[in-house]
């Protein structure tokens, strides 16, 4: 059910605000898939849209269209929302997006380098859309609360996603040039097993892990929604 309440003195800035961060994240999105379909058919592969990130940055690219359009009909007091399934949806997407960014920009970029970062591609993806995203969450997106149950249906993106890459590499796929059955490392169940091997830890513990964090950063959006309406970085109050 939408929390609505009366404006807030600031709402119009507020929506200002939003329609602002929502038009650049819709900006470098819509820029970075056309760059992605533009690489993906001269390589002949659709493999491409089979990584987390990728799908994860459609979700956002899809919701931002959506919620971009209802924040400027309530500029103009037209009173739609964009409707708490398509919410749920950038929800599960903001998370997915937050995790995949973190670990991409404080793990593996100092790991690899910051030539990591060397197209406009992976810095839309991994840096600017993930960080915009973010805030535009937090400081204008609590017209629908985040109830707990909704932090656990979470967890059905990253385990239908897990479905797909594991039907997909039973039957054959095979990523970075045919030598990895996964897309991500982790994900690996040839190179590191499902249960661990040496210095790795297996395919079916990353698994866990993922998931738990994926709850974690569910539960900590829930309490950064909670501070933002406290402390009146919303739309309405």
């Amino acid at each position: 059910m939408v929390e609505i309440a009366r404006r807030s003195p600031r709402s119009k800035d507020m929506l200002v605000l939003s329609v602002l961060l929502k038009s650049v994240i819709l900006l470098f999105s819509l820029g970075a898939f056309i760059v992605t379909v533009v690489e993906a058919i001269e390589d002949r592969s659709a493999l491409i849209f089979s990584y987390f990130t990728i799908i994860s940055n459609f979700f956002i690219l899809v919701t931002t269209i959506v919620f971009l359009v209802a924040d400027i009909g309530r500029y103009f007091d037209k009173a739609w929302y964009g409707g708490r399934l398509v919410f749920m949806l950038r929800f599960f997407a903001i998370i997915a997006i937050t995790m995949t960014g973190l670990l991409f920009d404080f793990v593996l970029v100092p790991v690899g380098g910051i030539e990591l970062l060397n197209s406009f591609t992976s810095v839309s993806f991994h840096v600017v859309i993930p960080f915009l995203s973010m805030a535009d969450f937090i400081l204008t997106n609590t017209v629908y609360k985040i109830r707990i149950a909704d932090i656990f249906l979470s967890l059905v993106y990253p385990i239908v996603y897990l479905g797909m890459i594991m039907a997909m590499s039973y039957s054959g796929v095979r990523w970075d040039g045919g030598t990895t059955a996964a897309p991500y490392p982790f994900l690996d169940y040839l190179a590191n097993t499902w249960f661990g091997k040496g210095d790795y830890i297996g395919v079916f513990y990353w698994i866990w892990i993922l998931l738990a964090v994926f709850l974690l950063l569910g539960f900590l959006y829930r309490f950064l929604q909670y501070i933002a309406k406290r402390r009146h970085f919303h739309l309405f109050r």
